[in-house]
């Protein structure tokens, strides 16, 4: 048993070199005056809709991908749809959050319209300082300076 005790050890130290917490990513925080992905501005819409006592989530409309079939199957929501889906005061609210260069698609364009018709609230993000300047004024009764 005395000689199986070095190698013992030696095992013991590999395990803990491997499980020690070791510091994350040396690559460089990003550039915190980088535009906000489309991710990132979603996420906070809905988040800063919620902080307010209101209902919010992200739509959706990637699809699932089936194992069986190996490939992804449409999902039934409608196409064109916005990103973000809210009720505030009992109205039903929609943001289509655009980030970048990215712009509206003919189908986009069509489906706000309709919600539009329908009497819904709609806007379009290309920043979240817009969003919040809007539904401030829309909603929480403020009027931004």
């Amino acid at each position: 048993m005395a000689n199986k005790l070095p190698a013992f050890r030696q095992l013991q130290a590999f395990i803990v070199e491997e499980t020690t917490r070791k510091p994350r990513s040396t690559k460089p925080k990003p550039n915190a005056d980088r535009p906000e992905t489309a991710n990132e501005l979603t996420r906070r819409i809905v988040k800063h809709v919620q902080d307010t006592g209101h209902f919010a989530t992200r739509l959706q409309s990637t699809g699932t991908y089936r194992e069986d079939l190996k490939k992804f199957v449409p999902s039934q929501q409608r196409a064109g749809l916005p990103d973000v889906f809210a009720i505030v005061d009992g109205q039903a609210v929609f943001v289509e959050v655009k980030a970048g260069k990215d712009r509206l698609s003919d189908t986009q364009r069509e489906t706000i319209k309709t919600l539009l018709r329908a009497g819904a609230f709609v806007f379009v993000a290309h920043s979240f300082q817009e969003f919040d300047k809007w539904f401030t004024a829309q909603f929480l009764n403020v009027r931004p300076v």
